[in-house]
């Protein structure tokens, strides 16, 4: 969105009172985020770059975002991990559940991760979610975007492909700058044919941080927070009849997964709004044995 697009007449208040003629900028929500996205992206973050060299999440030296020996590091989520809830494996499986998912009812129907939730990981979410760097969508979309391609070939996904992310409360978002999780989403659908990344979901119910709770409490916490989102008509969802529907799923991604309380939530959403298939994809997943609580 460039600066021409946001100073267009359809923005424009204009408000003539005792010959004094007084103009009113008036944005949307959405607008004012995606100008500040915009501004970010075009000068902020062009500038800080020459004054301020990328360090590398891992081992902080300078001149990369991921050095070369922080990225060897990364432990690719096993191949054998649980396809129903994500858990890294490799995990014996009883009519396609682990022993986390045995006893579970889930609202989506596959997950796939790229890395485990650990070392050189764990710091790119971090620093990528709570350390204001927004420019490392990219690099973790790159990293990602290999293992993306072979969870869709799993999956069976046929284009077009619709994807979405986990959305967050505007309050969050302006307190951060940016949903994190669309920033990875949009990054790393871009390169592929026929992808549409639409925002399908939002965020309309503010609540506690997640991080200090566990499963039950996430999921009690984040009850009725969601609903349909803006982009939900134009993707023609929900079709009338199924087989005037163009999508064959749609993909849920999210930086990180814990507990899967958030994803499971916002799929409820997906699955009673769009009546397609719900899968999830995430750039790391924790194991669930571990104490990290991020989503």
């Amino acid at each position: 969105m460039g600066f021409s697009d946001v100073a267009s007449p359809s923005l424009l208040k204009v408000d003539t009172k005792a010959d004094i003629t007084r103009t009113e900028y008036w944005l949307s929500e959405r607008e004012r985020l995606s100008l500040l996205s915009w501004c970010r992206r075009s000068i902020a973050e062009p500038a800080l770059s020459v004054l301020f060299p990328p360090r590398c999440a891992g081992c902080g030296d300078f001149e990369a975002h991921l050095c070369d020996k922080c990225r060897s590091s990364l432990v690719a989520a096993d191949e054998e991990s649980c396809p129903r809830c994500g858990e890294p494996g490799p995990r014996p499986l009883v009519s396609g559940r682990c022993s986390v998912c045995m006893d579970r009812d889930i609202e989506y129907d596959g997950v796939g991760s790229a890395f485990v939730h650990k070392g050189a990981a764990r710091s790119l979410v971090s620093n990528f979610k709570l350390g204001g760097q927004p420019g490392l969508a990219e690099v973790m979309a790159d990293l990602a975007r290999p293992a993306f391609v072979r969870f869709l070939a799993a999956i069976g996904a046929k284009p077009p492909l619709l994807s979405t992310w986990v959305p967050s409360h505007p309050s969050s978002e302006r307190q951060r700058g940016y949903n994190q999780a669309e920033l990875f989403a949009k990054c790393l659908v871009r390169p592929l044919h026929s992808a549409a990344c639409m925002q399908l979901v939002v965020k309309t119910g503010s609540t506690r941080h997640q991080r200090a709770l566990h499963r039950q409490e996430r999921l009690t916490n984040l009850k009725g927070s969601f609903s349909p989102g803006p982009d939900m008509s134009k993707a023609g969802l929900p079709a009338r009849h199924p087989a005037e529907c163009k999508y064959s799923g749609v993909v849920l991604v999210d930086d990180v997964s814990t507990t899967g309380a958030t994803v499971a939530a916002v799929s409820a959403v997906l699955r009673s709004s769009t009546g397609l298939p719900v899968h999830v994809f995430t750039f790391s997943r924790a194991v669930s044995a571990a104490s990290e609580r991020h989503d």
